[in-house]
């Protein structure tokens, strides 16, 4: 046996490939090299580590005398929602194209960036991409809702205190999102940074901040607080690009006068927005994820009891409450007035949201022999529930073989029994 004289190791030409990709062999001090070498990662599969990688890191000390790349980010299998690594043989594997025709690019990309743990291997599942479409719909819905806005001209015109509450809030809600991204893009954990955007443009900006500062119908939005939403969603389309480039390059250059060559992909990354110096940004959100609990049980009580949105509530309340956002409180329940009282009316209905206890008259609003009935019936089956939660309880046999969690279940399911059963015969 005799070896070929002519021939090249497979990796030969690769492992030069961070210097020779800047001519660095052959002009060791260009400008390119120079300004390019090191670089700060690599993204690469696990299975070269040896072949190509380590191969890469040698070079570089021999050549130039420090590494080339400071981290190497492994990438995972992509493999289908059994666990099985897509293959042709097992006919396993979605064609990509079909699948951008049918979700978008960007949705596509979301679906697997949502699925891409750091150093895991991809779990792809088509609903995700489904996911991304529907956020994609989202952003375009937000983005027609306020271009449909009439900016009001009188520019002496103050902001609302929903309004201004609402910036508030959101600015310190978006600078403490920004901090939790920046983590984990240094942990390369890429799925969450995207989790993180996710939630804040959903929940925080749809479905709050932008309710509340919603004009009413046939009236105009003051100055002031279009351009802050503008900025915010500016910022957000910038947080959102790195994930889906297109639509928000689309709706980028859509929402403001932009120059002919400018483009989202040169906007620096969004830092923490300026929060007014006498805000306490902890403290603003704490008390806002009081307000959301509270405003969702005011939206319970409507919906149990058949009360429509237009008509107007009064609100008792018996202990601490913070007034903070009780203007947002008023115009997200439609609360007329909120009182204190040191114990509620007759026939109010009553809820717990910390440790205040809040109950709204009901007076003239619905048929109360038939509440009473109701409420009796729910009572007669929590009691009977509860009986048969303490039979377990008090069974010394189930006490002494049942795991610890089944146990600890089982007496949530006592706690949340008796809280229920408080409420309503208070409120019987």
């Amino acid at each position: 046996m005799k070896q070929d004289e002519d021939c090249l190791d497979t990796w030969f030409s690769s492992w030069l490939w961070p210097i020779s990709v800047f001519d660095g062999i052959n002009n060791p001090d260009n400008e390119d090299i120079k300004y390019y070498y090191p670089t700060n990662d690599l993204v690469t599969a696990p299975e070269i580590i040896f072949f190509w990688v380590a191969r890469m890191i040698m070079s570089g000390y021999e050549y130039r005398r420090e590494a080339c790349f400071q981290n190497v980010y492994f990438t995972g299998i992509v493999r289908d929602k059994l666990g099985r690594k897509m293959s042709k043989s097992l006919g396993n594997s979605p064609d990509p194209i079909e699948l951008m025709e049918k979700y978008g690019a960007d949705g596509v990309r979301m679906g697997m960036l949502l699925t891409s743990p750091a150093g895991n291997d991809l779990l792809f599942d088509e609903a995700l991409c489904e996911q991304g479409r529907n956020f994609s719909n989202k952003i375009w819905n937000v983005f027609r809702l306020m271009k449909g806005w009439e900016e009001e001209m009188d520019l002496d015109l103050a902001p609302s205190e929903t309004s201004r509450l609402a910036c508030d809030w959101f600015r310190a809600r978006f600078n403490a999102s920004v901090i939790e991204m920046n983590d984990c893009y240094a942990k390369y954990r890429l799925n969450e940074a995207l989790m993180v955007v996710y939630k804040l443009f959903w929940d925080d900006f749809s479905s709050w901040y932008l309710e509340i500062i919603k004009p009413a119908y046939g009236q105009n939005i003051d100055s002031y607080t279009y351009a802050e939403a503008v900025d915010i969603f500016d910022d957000l389309l910038c947080l959102l690009h790195p994930f889906m480039p297109f639509i928000t390059e689309e709706l980028w250059q859509e929402m403001l006068p932009r120059g002919e060559n400018d483009s989202i992909m040169n906007c620096p990354m969004p830092t923490a927005l300026s929060p007014d110096k006498h805000i306490d940004s902890e403290d603003i959100i704490r008390k806002f994820e009081k307000t959301q609990e509270l405003i969702a049980n005011i939206r319970t009580v409507r919906l149990q009891k058949n009360l429509p949105n237009k008509e107007a509530l009064t609100l008792n309340v018996i202990g601490e409450h913070d007034p903070t956002f009780d203007a947002i409180i008023k115009k997200m329940g439609h609360i007329s007035d909120i009182l204190h009282v040191t114990e509620k009316l007759s026939g109010s209905v009553s809820f717990l949201s910390g440790a205040c206890e809040y109950a709204i008259p009901m007076e003239g609003m619905i048929d109360s022999v038939a509440e009473k009935a109701k409420r009796e019936e729910e009572i007669a089956y929590l009691e009977g529930f509860l009986r048969s939660v303490m039979a377990k309880l008090n069974n010394e046999k189930f006490m002494a073989n049942a795991k610890p969690q089944v146990i600890e279940n089982e007496l949530k399911k006592k706690a949340d029994a008796e809280l229920k059963l408080q409420s309503l015969r208070g409120n019987n």
